[in-house]
C-alpha cells in the first residue's frame, strides 16, 4: 500500500506539488489495485509501480512544478504549470515498462501534453458518370 508520506516525498523530489486533500485522494485510487500489485509483482516493484502511477495522476491533476526556490532570507518559489511534457513521458514509460500484467491499465489519465485536433470535413454526394 502507498502511504500519503512516501507519495508525497516522491513527488517533491520531482518538484510537483499537490495539497493534501487531493494528494490523499490519489493515493487511495492508487491503493485500489494493490490486490493485483502484490500478486504479480515483488513488493519494490509493486511500490515503484505506485509511486509512477500516483505521479502521473498528480501531473494529469493540474500539479504545479516548483521550478525555482530560494531560501533563508526572503523564501521564494516559483512555478511551472503543464511543462510536464519529459517528466510525463519518462513516468509513463516506466511504468509501462515495469506494469507487465496490466494492473494500471484504465488508470493511468490521457497525457495532458498532447492536443487534440479536430476538423469537419464536408462531402458532397452526387454522381461519379454521365450516363443520362
Amino acid at each position: 500500500m502507498l502511504a500519503l508520506n512516501d507519495a508525497k516525498e516522491y513527488l517533491s523530489a520531482l518538484g510537483i506539488e499537490l495539497p493534501d486533500s487531493v494528494l490523499q485522494l490519489l493515493v487511495d485510487q492508487v491503493n485500489t489495485i494493490d490486490d493485483c500489485l502484490t500478486t504479480n509483482y515483488s513488493a519494490p516493484t509493486a511500490q515503484l509501480i505506485r509511486l509512477y502511477l500516483v505521479a502521473l495522476m498528480a501531473t494529469a491533476n493540474g500539479a504545479r512544478m516548483i521550478s525555482s526556490q530560494s531560501a533563508p532570507s526572503g523564501a521564494s518559489r516559483s512555478f511551472v504549470y503543464r511543462s510536464l511534457a519529459g517528466a510525463w513521458r519518462g513516468l509513463s514509460g516506466m511504468l509501462a515498462q515495469l506494469d507487465t500484467h496490466g494492473c494500471t491499465e484504465g488508470m493511468v489519465p490521457p497525457n495532458p501534453t498532447q492536443q487534440a485536433h479536430a476538423g469537419i470535413w464536408l462531402g458532397r454526394g452526387g454522381r461519379m458518370c454521365c450516363d443520362e
